[in-house]
């Protein structure tokens, strides 16, 4: 652990000490034990154009949930490990790497605390620590395939303030931290970020708010440093089982060596429009239909070797409770990265089906089934890959009271 993610974990524990005389009063807790274990055979594990190889994975992911509530006062931490086994099914060259080679350890802890001293007044902190071989975790519009080890620490205090009934104010400190195991595969990169919004509620089921960030990523190697700035206008409406929303905004980057960046600096038009709902409306653990749908644009944060582009995404996701026991859900993923620094062009999909079966209030068996493709007009940046799973899961509610 470096100096900087001693300092937040040092930050976290101040705040929950600092909770702690509001939280250990009269209140409620959560202990929710969970795990999951299955296998996945894929077709072409590490995504590749040409050298295809067919890989088993099984994999073992105990956790537990664990917070606190009180009128006041709520405190969460959700933590799982995932021990991945890798079992290559095809030859492997001289001087290639089996898969097996790949195996580790995955972590992740959430933790959130929140606590409102006045009925105007709400402060919190988050943190998300993931240890991980996922390029997703680092950008959310992420086109990577390598499967490079590195930890992960984003930490965000914030407040809210009510000035009104229907109007507010929201501040927000992000700092996410990049540390690769081996900084010959990968950069580090340490991000501070922003962010103030002004809401406001023109009735109970309209919301408007003002969001403008500023945020400076710095690169410990080769890759320019560099300051984004970005204003969006969201607006959101529920209807009876709905929610609709969108948003409009512009992002600017400039780069602290603009001449090293192939075409200088940056900028592009931000927006989003996504649409929610589930029946019934209230959180349950399983309902029975929902949807969401988000098509959006931006450009991406992670730029390692100056690699940015615009990405157009459009994700979705759909479940279905049929006979009070089998859980349908269909997810799919499209994205268009069009790269600001070269000629490339990338058109990514993803889609799978899974249907779980609910043994009872605790266990789940499920079979999954997915497929995924990339075409790039650079070459060697194609693949396509095809995969299926089993897994049983369990989830129990020791102390919800």
């Amino acid at each position: 652990m470096n100096y900087k993610q001693t300092v937040m974990v040092m930050a976290l524990l101040s705040f929950s000490i600092v909770c702690a005389g509001n939280v250990f009063a009269e209140g409620r807790m959560i202990i929710k034990p969970h795990i999951e274990m299955g296998a996945q055979r894929d077709s072409n594990f590490h995504k590749s154009d040409e050298n295809t190889k067919t890989v088993d994975t099984y994999y073992i992911k105990p956790g537990v949930e664990l917070g606190y509530t009180t009128e006041k006062t709520t405190i969460s931490l959700d933590y799982w490990l995932n021990c991945l086994n890798y079992d290559d099914q095809d030859d492997i060259s001289a001087g290639e790497l089996a898969a097996d080679d790949y195996n580790y350890t995955e972590h992740q802890a959430d933790f959130q605390a929140k606590f409102q001293p006045t009925e105007r007044l709400a402060l919190g902190l988050d943190n998300r620590f993931w240890k991980t071989r996922d390029p997703a975790n680092a950008d959310e519009n992420s086109n990577a395939v390598d499967r490079y080890k590195y930890a992960s620490n984003e930490l965000s205090p914030w407040l809210q303030y009510k000035f009104a009934e229907k109007f507010g104010l929201g501040l927000a400190y992000t700092n996410k931290i990049l540390d690769y195991d081996n900084d010959d595969e990968s950069e580090d990169s340490d991000e501070n970020r922003g962010t103030l919004t002004f809401y406001y509620y023109f009735n109970e089921r309209t919301f408007f708010d003002l969001d403008y960030q500023t945020w400076h990523r710095d690169y410990d190697a080769d890759t320019s440093d560099y300051d984004s700035q970005q204003i969006m206008v969201n607006v959101s409406h529920q209807f009876n089982y709905l929610t609709l929303a969108a948003g409009v905004g512009y992002h600017t980057r400039d780069f602290d060596n603009e001449s090293a960046v192939s075409g200088g600096d940056q900028d592009a038009f931000a927006w989003q429009i996504s649409l929610f709902g589930q029946n019934p409306q209230e959180e349950v653990k399983h309902p029975k239909s929902s949807v969401y749908l988000s098509l959006g644009s931006n450009l991406n944060d992670i730029g390692t070797g100056e690699a940015y582009y615009t990405s157009t995404r459009f994700d979705a996701v759909a479940t279905y409770l049929f006979l009070e026991r089998l859980n349908g859900t269909l997810t799919g993923w499209y994205q268009h990265s069009d790269y600001k620094t070269s000629n490339r062009e990338d058109d990514r999909l993803f889609f799978s089906g899974a249907l779980d079966y609910l043994i009872n209030d605790y266990f789940t068996v499920g079979l999954e089934a997915g497929y995924e493709d990339r075409d790039s007009n650079v070459a060697g940046k194609d693949f396509d890959n095809s995969y299926v799973m089993l897994n049983v899961k369990f989830d129990y509610d020791l102390g919800s009271k």
